[in-house]
């Protein structure tokens, strides 16, 4: 059996990082969650800008952006390229891209949108917020018509929102 002698100095000194760890972890937790969390919000605010819908609330494109990330998040090579272009949006300098006027948004995603992330958020967000059969009604989508034997017996001269032949408009 081996005997470890530990002088007072060392003894606190142990305790001392002891008791810091747990802080430091936390710290490091935090900053990841903080981290994550800045993420959806700005890939929430893109999804608002990328897909307005004055009925859709803030806490919608929230969840599809939660949806989206957690997604990506299984793909290092998708996570990377879409945070780098988060980064570009959050680079004003003025403020957050979420916390800006939606004007400011508009041309700052103009500025982005050949960019590659936002194609694939693009591509998935319209998946992800109209697939949702909530927002078919407020878009004024009907669903689908196959089952009615498709739009050549449904739908295809559904053309109310029209003005009549002869009205003036």
């Amino acid at each position: 059996m081996t005997s470890v002698s530990m002088t007072r100095r060392g003894a606190v000194r142990s305790i001392a990082l002891a008791a810091t760890l747990p802080l430091a972890c936390g710290k490091v937790m935090a900053a990841a969650a903080g981290a994550v969390d800045g993420r959806i919000a700005t890939t929430a605010a893109l999804l608002g800008v990328a897909f307005p819908h004055s009925r859709l609330t803030p806490g919608y494109y929230r969840g599809v952006a939660e949806t989206y990330v957690k997604e990506i998040a299984a793909k290092p090579a998708a996570i990377s390229e879409h945070d780098r272009g988060l980064a570009l949006l959050d680079a004003n300098h003025i403020a957050p891209f979420a916390a800006l006027p939606p004007v400011i948004q508009k041309g700052l995603v103009e500025k982005v949108d050949q960019e590659p992330f936002f194609k694939a958020m693009l591509w998935r967000g319209a998946e992800l917020v109209y697939r949702d059969r909530s927002v078919w009604k407020m878009v004024g989508y009907e669903g689908s018509s196959l089952e009615y034997g498709g739009y050549r017996d449904r739908g295809f001269n559904d053309i109310d929102w029209l003005p009549k032949p002869g009205a003036k408009a």
